[in-house]
């Protein structure tokens, strides 16, 4: 991150100060006497010295990167921005620099017109513009339009456009150097050059503004969503450099291809436990007094399903009032395909006063979390989760006390508030001295959170409803961050003093939380800065499975997370992409049942990204290239910004999976992709004709 933001702030210093030199050595040929002449041209060299070394700072900064970081951190800046940068400053160096270097020996005795025609030289005042524009599409792309896997007709086209850009102030300059050749020039007055040189910067900003409007408008016609659509991207199957597949090699043997409504697994038996849950508009109040007007199920925030591993499970949806229609999202859970709840892939949308009935073996145990995921970032947003935990069939640890705590940001008639489930502020429980507490925590939030437990040294037992393999006890100054959409299991032995759980910074005095007491609760509440973060590269014994061990994969697919200002369904947003793509556009990733699978997530965007697989669980190998001390096994795994991931898992569980990052207002522009089994075919469509809006 350090280097992306450095290089920013360079390049934009470097634009500014190549604009400094253009607009110097242009007003060169009006100085009128030769010590002023001598002095600005000594002015403009330390200048333009200072540009060259911020450049050659920016280059360093891109080579720490690779070094650091890898080749695909830095591939579409070398192939795309390099080039450019090389077109408009090597002009600087070969032919601005000792035009600039030859005023310092330049007589006064030489005739004016002989100056006229050396301070008006073209290759004095075209380089520095040049380095100018370079610099600025440098700082654009960091910014608005990271370069991400650029084609060479991509590099050639940005050339082509940067070159066009250049025509209008180099005619002014020309022409003006013509006519001083010619001797037909005169110096006009001061008011008239800046007349002059406002017509030819409005010029430039005319032909700037026609090419980013002709740009712009290809934009918005390709990011309109289909009508109709089976969410897969033909155009694009990346099939990881494995064996040919059915999908590409188009000898589809229809005997042999199932269609994802039939993905149900064994339904026929009956349900060891049932549940109804009715979405509905409810308006609800927060401990705080907050007015939400919320979209809930069973007219209660954060509902808990509760089963015991094995058991049959059998939850029938009802919506009551959504006018958008609902679905269930099972997160984390292995379902079969059927039953994941992705609308417009796995099953249509529940529309009002329709319903739809989830089956599945609860063969998890663990703590997990449902929502919609119909319109996921609008839905979630208002509500529409619960929890999900699975109690194990032999229990290893006895706890005495349990506590689900799910959090979430609401917005309310007050602003937005941050709580568990409805409590938003700080909540009081009595806990006797030497009893086992468990606390299930589940982030439902958009980013990820910090969490404070202090009073007690703790375990965290549990990632993503996967148990950790000897968990060592952690410092009451040790903070955890959980990802969006992620779970931890937490347990500690309740001291004879409270111990605080706290949401958020340490600062934050009036966040939620929990407070637990013995006899009687304390008149103040105090929290210590933490002085470490939890790491569960570095926890517990190493998971060990097929994959740790596996050297060799029958596929590897990368995913290089990045960002851009664009268009999005007509509309103008900041976008989250993978491989410099926003959904549709983003490949299909075509595996086929049986096979390894590895995944390298790449992070060179300026955010976190909570990369969440339907139906798998991934086993964490390496980060940042080295491999990890203690592997272990997640559903949503938390890319930050400069990071990568090499994740492993098994395709067993056959269908179209989403593949997306879990800040679902990142995954409504476009931020996810789809996992597709070669032998699957499409049941559902998604779009604007069906009422299917997934993300």
């Amino acid at each position: 991150m350090f280097e992306t933001i450095a290089s920013m702030m360079l390049t934009y210093a470097m634009t500014a100060l190549w604009f400094i030199v253009g607009t110097g050595a242009a007003g060169l040929p009006y100085v009128q006497s030769h010590r002023r002449l001598k002095v600005w041209g000594m002015l403009l060299r330390c200048i333009s010295y200072i540009g060259l070394a911020l450049a050659l700072l920016w280059c360093i900064l891109i080579v720490s990167l690779y070094v650091r970081c890898g080749w695909l951190f830095v591939e579409g800046i070398v192939k795309s921005i390099f080039p450019i940068m090389l077109i408009g400053y090597i002009p600087v160096v070969l032919y601005t620099l000792p035009r600039l270097r030859s005023f310092r020996a330049s007589s006064p005795d030489k005739r004016p017109s002989d100056t006229l025609i050396k301070t008006s030289h073209p290759m004095l005042v075209i380089p520095p513009y040049a380095a100018a524009f370079a610099s600025g599409i440098a700082a654009f792309h960091t910014i608005f339009s990271q370069p991400t896997l650029p084609s060479l007709l991509e590099t050639a086209q940005m050339i082509v456009l940067f070159l066009f850009v250049q025509v209008v102030p180099s005619l002014f300059v020309i022409r003006r150097h013509q006519a001083i050749l010619k001797g037909a020039f005169t110096a006009a007055p001061f008011w008239k050059r800046l007349l002059k040189f406002s017509v030819s910067g409005a010029a430039t900003a005319i032909v700037t503004i026609a090419v980013v409007v002709v740009q712009a408008w290809a934009d918005f016609n390709a990011s309109k969503l289909p009508e109709a659509s089976d969410m897969m991207n033909h155009q694009w199957m990346d099939e990881g450099d494995g064996t040919p597949t059915m999908m590409m090699s188009g000898h589809h043997n229809h005997a042999n291809m199932v269609e994802v409504s039939a993905l149900t697994g064994d339904i026929s038996i009956p349900a060891d436990i049932t549940y109804l849950l009715v979405a509905q508009k409810r308006e609800i109040t927060l401990a705080s007094g907050a007015v939400v007007e919320a979209w809930i199920y069973n007219g209660e925030v954060a509902p808990e399903l509760r089963a015991q591993q094995g058991d049959m499970v059998e939850v029938k949806l009802i919506n009551k009032n959504i006018d958008k229609g609902v679905t269930i999202h099972w997160h984390g859970y292995d379902v079969p395909n059927a039953m994941d709840g992705v609308p417009g892939m796995t099953q249509n949308v529940v529309n009002p006063e329709e319903s739809f009935t989830y089956k599945f073996r609860a063969e998890q145990a663990g703590t997990y979390w449902f929502h919609s995921h119909q319109q996921a970032a609008e839905q979630v947003r208002n509500g529409l989760f619960g929890s999900f935990v699975v109690e194990p069939q032999k229990e290893t640890i006895r706890y005495d006390e349990e506590v689900t705590l799910i959090n979430h940001n609401w917005n309310t008639d007050q602003g937005e508030r941050t709580a568990f489930g409805d409590q938003d502020r700080m909540q009081r429980k009595q806990v006797k001295p030497g009893k086992i507490i468990k606390l299930r925590l589940i982030n439902a939030n958009n980013q990820s959170q910090k969490y404070l437990l202090q009073g007690s040294d703790y375990k965290i037992t549990s990632i993503d409803g996967t148990p950790i393999q000897q968990p060592e006890s952690l410092s009451d100054q040790t903070a955890f961050r959980l990802a969006a959409g992620g779970r931890y299991d937490v347990s500690f032995t309740m001291p004879d003093h409270p111990v605080l759980l706290k949401l958020g910074e340490s600062t934050d005095a009036d966040g939620p939380g929990i407070l637990f007491y013995g006899d009687s609760p304390p008149d103040t509440i105090r929290f210590q800065t933490e002085s470490s973060l939890f790491d569960p590269s570095r926890y517990g014994k190493p998971a060990v499975n097929e994959w740790t061990a596996a050297t060799e994969f029958d596929r590897e697919f990368t995913m290089i997370l990045g960002n851009r200002m664009g268009f999005y369904n007509g509309k103008f947003n900041y976008l989250w992409t993978i491989n410099g793509e926003v959904y549709p556009h983003t490949p299909t990733l075509v595996v086929k049942e049986g096979e390894k699978i590895k995944t390298t997530f790449i992070n060179k965007s300026l955010s976190e990204h909570p990369m969440h697989l339907h139906g798998h669980h991934m086993t964490v190998l390496k980060k940042n290239g080295k491999s990890v001390e203690t592997p272990w096994v997640t559903d949503t795994l938390n890319v930050n910004p400069d990071e990568t991931y090499e994740v492993a898992f098994t395709a067993d569980n056959p269908g179209m999976w989403m593949d997306h990052c879990h800040i679902l207002d990142h995954a409504s522009v476009g931020m996810m992709l789809h996992l597709m089994y070669d032998n699957v075919i499409p049941s559902f469509e998604a779009g604007t004709r069906s009422g299917n809006m997934p993300e």
